[in-house]
């Protein structure tokens, strides 16, 4: 996997529904469902869980999957971390969200 641009970066983090799901995902070493991380992305933000699972499916799992952040099986719906979470942790860090 190719590392991320600065650029690259800043846009994925930019959205606070996928800084959740990357917090979230920075403490999971598994496979976890897509019910599993609303559920508990939902618990960081307040949000509703199934609100955030239609958002997860519809737009931050395929963009993260894209960018290579994450491993995304739509028809097991399960997600699964790759190395280049690790590399964000920096930045939550940086932002005070760790």
């Amino acid at each position: 996997m190719e590392q991320l641009t600065a650029d690259e970066i800043f846009d994925v983090l930019s959205h606070r529904q996928r800084r959740h799901v990357l917090s979230t995902l920075l403490d999971s070493d598994d496979e976890i469902t897509v019910s599993e991380l609303a559920e508990m992305t939902s618990s960081k933000s307040d949000g509703d869980a199934s609100r955030i699972e239609v958002g997860l499916h519809h737009s931050h799992l395929p963009r993260l999957e894209g960018m290579g952040i994450v491993e995304y099986d739509r028809d097991a719906e399960t997600v699964e971390p790759t190395a280049a979470v690790a590399d964000l942790e920096p930045f939550f860090e940086l932002a005070g969200e760790r």
